[in-house]
């Protein structure tokens, strides 16, 4: 059993204890949370200097991805970044995979990372996945434009799906510029309980939407996509939650270019609450590829709920939820970090299906615990705070 001590506890599920106390067990249960003026005997209290929170969830990555690190340019768009990623992403030796894989994931545990929602069109992470060392909930990403295939990309996902050998799964679409119709049919049709897709990342999704024109339909183009197929005349969010009856959370990522008039779309087809529509932030990876923010405080006025997601090393320099955190801070610094640690642990938690065991620092739950240093009297995040893993 262990009892730590610090300036502050956050165990986001109520407000925080200044001078608090967690009390683990060996396995890393929470026994108990209390100030330091409760009838606890304090000998052999752990003492520590900063604010103690649960372990990290980063709903949106792409492990598979981790060997392309430094392999794209940045501030090239998604066209760009797309056209430079699909050339590279098959050039590796499955060793050099494999390796990049395991370092990636070794990075996001040192970070005070618990729980991943990641993305996989490949097998590549499955071997990594099984050894239990985070908790991942894998999202079998499938795309294509020809309706006719629609259902052979079904039946691969399905096959990934068995290979995988976890509950923990849920087959998903790509983005609205990358799936048909037939296929976001199909995907629906499964009644799975969650499943993410990448949204408005750039404004040339709307414009493909709208009239077949802008960068991404020249990338289509190149690549002998029948552009004219894209053409619904309405906006890509439209597209989505329009095809999208059956399923019942939907965790919308990016959103760099969502606007008011989207949130009110997103308002409507949450239809009082049947739907959950959560918004997923990869703030680092917005700037790495459209060098833009969404308006993420606009997000926070509408009551949108939000989570935190550190995208691919592709796209991004660390695999990192504080340092997706420091990035909002700096510039949106009217955010207080309770609504930023919220996001960053509780959302995630929920949103996944994994509330019982993380996200938050209560009684029976193993959520991991993250020592946050380096903040301000003010407890605001900086460009020197750091984290340190308690368990």
């Amino acid at each position: 059993m262990r009892k730590i001590s610090a300036e502050y506890i956050f165990p986001v599920s109520s407000p925080p204890i200044k001078n608090g106390i967690v009390i683990v067990d060996d396995s890393g249960t929470i026994l108990d949370v209390v100030s330091q003026d409760s009838e606890l005997k304090t000998q052999d209290l752990e003492v520590c200097h900063g604010i103690i929170v649960p372990g990290f969830v980063n709903t949106h990555c792409h492990l598979e991805l981790s060997h392309l690190k430094g392999e794209v340019s940045e501030h090239k768009g998604i066209a760009g970044f797309i056209s430079e990623l699909v050339p590279k992403r098959n050039s590796f030796f499955p060793e050099q995979i494999k390796s990049a894989i395991e370092s990636a994931e070794d990075e996001m545990i040192r970070s005070g990372i618990v729980a991943v929602g990641d993305i996989s069109n490949t097998d590549h992470s499955f071997e990594q996945k099984k050894k239990g060392k985070i908790a991942y909930h894998t999202f079998l990403e499938v795309f294509d434009l020809v309706p006719e295939k629609a259902e052979e990309k079904i039946a691969e996902a399905k096959s990934l799906f068995t290979k995988l050998k976890s509950e923990n799964a849920s087959i998903t679409p790509h983005a609205p510029y990358s799936v048909s119709g037939k296929l976001m049919e199909l995907i629906d049709k499964l009644k799975q309980p969650f499943l993410s897709i990448h949204n408005q990342e750039s404004l040339f999704e709307n414009e493909l939407f709208f009239s077949g024109t802008g960068e991404l339909a020249e990338l289509m183009q190149r690549a002998g996509v029948d552009v004219d197929s894209k053409r619904r005349a309405k906006k890509s969010l439209l597209f989505v939650l329009g095809a999208l009856i059956e399923t019942k959370k939907i965790l919308l990522v990016h959103n760099t270019h969502t606007s008011p008039e989207d949130i009110e779309i997103i308002k409507h087809y949450s239809h009082g609450g049947e739907c959950e529509i959560v918004l997923c932030l990869c703030p680092r990876a917005n700037l790495f590829i459209e060098n833009r923010l969404p308006d993420i405080p606009m997000f926070l006025e509408n009551g949108m709920k939000m989570t935190i997601g550190t995208d691919s090393l592709t796209s991004n320099h660390s695999l990192s939820i504080l340092d997706e955190m420091k990035t909002i801070s700096k510039h949106y610094p009217k955010i207080p970090f309770d609504e930023l640690i919220t996001w960053a642990t509780k959302n995630g938690a929920e949103f996944l299906g994994m509330e019982n065991e993380l996200g938050t620092i209560e009684k029976g739950k193993r959520p991991g615990l993250n020592l946050l240093k380096g903040m301000n009297e003010k407890l605001e995040l900086s460009e020197k705070t750091f984290v340190q893993k308690l368990i």
